[in-house]
């Protein structure tokens, strides 16, 4: 099969287009056949050696953690799955990547797509969506009538960030640069982060950040005494001068039941898929390259 493969950290181009084994399931695995596969900033982190401290890739690796596709074959022991079925889901950071014309997972990983929605779209969702959901959910326990504060909320996490959150009855604000504001959905207010002090109309219960650094720290101040950050960001938050505030780091983990019970309310209309943009899995590293400038709309190899 065709596959993308790294051999080395560093930049974009030690990805390259190879030929690589057809993988086989192991007990409890399906083959799938790779139809499209979601781009996230975690893919060139792992790329670029900034979580090798933490989780080290065995030289060459397949990138890409998010795939959609149609099951191929099914390992011992698989029930639930059939060949032919159309299906998606998160393979974890230790997981067989799915830059590839085909891909090997845990059948526990994977959910079915929804009738009417396309491989495109399913594979643009998995890792934000189990993100944004089990932060939500599990990292901030929101519950209904909190005040939530969700940075990034235009990108493909926080859409869902705050719909998640609106979901448990809270009261969402979404903080983002003016330029983007017109693309704020499922948020009752607005907080505009502009390069002066930033003002917001009442404290909140929670913030449920994906940029980190400086900025997250900015809005510390924002918290109630005794009010939780919870962070995806890779970039440092510093230390809080506050001691009635909390910051937390937040992991995702494959989480197939909650990201099928999404996708089926996507596909009922209840919210709608980010801006999409395609590429061929030949273009994984000017993919990668923007989505490292910034500003990329979510971007999908097929």
């Amino acid at each position: 099969m065709k596959a993308i493969r790294i051999h080395e950290y560093g930049p974009p181009e030690v990805m390259a287009l190879e030929e690589a084994p057809d993988p086989t399931p192991e007990p409890g695995e399906i083959v799938i056949a790779v139809e499209a596969a979601g781009v996230n900033p975690a893919d060139y982190k792992f790329r670029n050696g900034s979580l090798a401290a933490f989780f080290p890739k065995q030289m060459p690796y397949v990138p890409g953690m998010d795939v959609a596709g149609r099951v191929i074959e099914l390992g011992e022991g698989v029930t639930g799955f059939d060949v032919g079925d159309r299906v998606f889901g998160m393979m974890p950071r230790g997981g067989k990547g799915g830059y590839a014309e085909r891909a090997a997972g845990l059948a526990e990983w994977f959910a079915p797509i929804p009738e009417g929605m396309d491989a495109i779209i399913a594979a643009s969702l998995p890792c934000p969506a189990s993100t944004a959901i089990q932060q939500i959910e599990d990292g901030l326990d929101v519950q209904p009538g909190q005040r939530v504060l969700v940075t990034g909320a235009t990108g493909a996490c926080g859409l869902i960030s705050c719909y998640a959150a609106k979901r448990r009855g809270a009261h969402v604000t979404a903080a983002v640069r003016k330029k983007y504001r017109d693309r704020v959905r499922h948020a009752d207010d607005v907080l505009v982060l502009d390069d002066d002090a930033t003002v917001a109309t009442a404290p909140f219960d929670a913030i449920c950040d994906s940029v980190g650094g400086s900025t997250a720290h900015r809005l510390l101040t924002l918290l109630k005494p005794g009010g939780v950050l919870s962070s995806i960001a890779t970039d440092p938050i510093p230390e809080p001068s506050l001691s009635d505030v909390t910051v937390r780091h937040f992991g995702v983990e494959p989480d197939a039941a909650r990201l099928a019970q999404f996708a089926r309310e996507m596909a009922a209309g209840a919210t709608e898929a980010p801006a999409i943009e395609t590429l061929p899995l030949a273009a994984a590293a000017e993919a990668h390259r923007r989505l490292e400038a910034g500003g990329a709309p979510k971007l999908v190899l097929i």
